[in-house]
């Protein structure tokens, strides 16, 4: 409803991955303005729920995708006997950046490939600092190491 009118004519340019959302939420029947208001109304109790658990917890360590970093263009992988598509691999990412958390990304290993892995650091609204400061020490402590050329074959 926000992005399509901004897109008109614009379909060309736009990335695979901002494609393959966009047929993704084609795919749903649209929202009503009111069940759009009502999404950013219950977003934003979420969003409290989670700001008032984060008060014991300022800064959270999570994965950055349900796979290791992927090959440019990849957009599914099999994990234990199941496809893993990218909108639901990045959805560890995806959910506080609707919240409006911010978050930082570090690499601090490798699979098997060479590919890098990473943690994801993730504070409360208007804390960047304390983000900052948190993924500054976890690459300083784990450092990044130049992944094999491998990986891209």
């Amino acid at each position: 409803m926000l992005l399509d009118p901004m897109l008109a004519g614009h379909e060309s340019d736009l990335s695979p991955i901002l494609s393959e959302f966009r047929a993704w939420v084609a795919s749903e029947p649209p929202l009503s303005d009111g069940q759009l208001l009502q999404a950013w109304l219950e977003s934003d109790q979420v969003r409290a729920q989670v700001l008032a658990q984060m008060e014991q917890f300022p800064i959270l360590l999570c994965p950055v995708s349900a796979v290791p970093a992927f090959r440019h263009r990849e957009r599914e992988w099999p994990v234990n006997g199941k496809k893993v598509k990218y909108l639901d691999a990045m959805s560890y990412s995806a959910w506080f950046n609707l919240l409006g958390f911010p978050g930082a990304a570090v690499p601090v290993g490798q699979s098997p490939a060479g590919l890098p892995i990473g943690v994801q650091i993730v504070g409360r609204a208007w804390e960047e600092e304390s983000v900052l400061a948190v993924a500054a020490a976890v690459e300083l402590e784990h450092g990044f190491k130049e992944p094999a050329m491998e990986w891209a074959r």
